[in-house]
C-alpha cells in the first residue's frame, strides 16, 4: 500500500465526527417535542395522596427510605402519627432543620400538604 493509507481513515473519522454533530442538533429538537411545549413534563395525579407520595420520592426517599424508616442515620418518619402535628411536620419540610434536612420551601402549598397527608397516612 503506497500511497496515502491515513486518508481511509480520516475520512471516516470526519464522517463520523459530522454524523454525531447531525445527530446531537436532532436529538435536542426531538427532546423538546416530546417533552411538551414548555420542555416540562405534566404529571396529573388523582388524589393528593399520590402527590405527597410522589413529592416524597422526588426529594425525600434518599434520606428518609422507601419504607420511611430512616437512612444513614436519618430520622424514620414511619410514627408521625400522634407524634407531631400536620403544621409541625409543613414547618419542618418548608424550613428544614439545624440537624442537616435542607429546606424545600420551594414546594408549593399543595405539595406541602400532600407530602403532610403521605406521611401521616404511612405513619398509622
Amino acid at each position: 500500500m503506497k500511497g496515502k493509507p491515513l486518508y481511509p481513515f480520516a475520512i471516516t473519522a470526519v464522517l463520523g465526527i459530522g454524523l454525531i454533530i447531525i445527530l446531537s442538533f436532532y436529538g435536542l429538537n426531538q427532546g423538546g417535542e416530546m417533552a411538551g411545549e414548555d420542555g416540562a413534563e405534566e404529571v396529573q395525579f388523582e388524589t393528593s395522596y399520590e402527590l405527597g407520595e410522589h413529592v416524597y420520592e422526588q426529594n425525600c426517599i434518599s434520606c428518609h427510605g422507601g419504607d420511611l424508616s430512616g437512612v444513614g442515620g436519618n430520622p424514620a418518619l414511619n410514627d408521625l402519627e400522634g407524634r407531631m402535628s400536620p403544621d409541625d411536620i409543613a414547618t419542618i419540610i418548608s424550613g428544614g432543620t439545624d440537624g442537616g434536612m435542607p429546606a424545600f420551601g420551594q414546594l408549593s402549598n399543595d405539595e406541602l400538604d400532600a407530602v403532610v397527608e403521605f406521611l401521616l397516612e404511612e405513619s398509622e
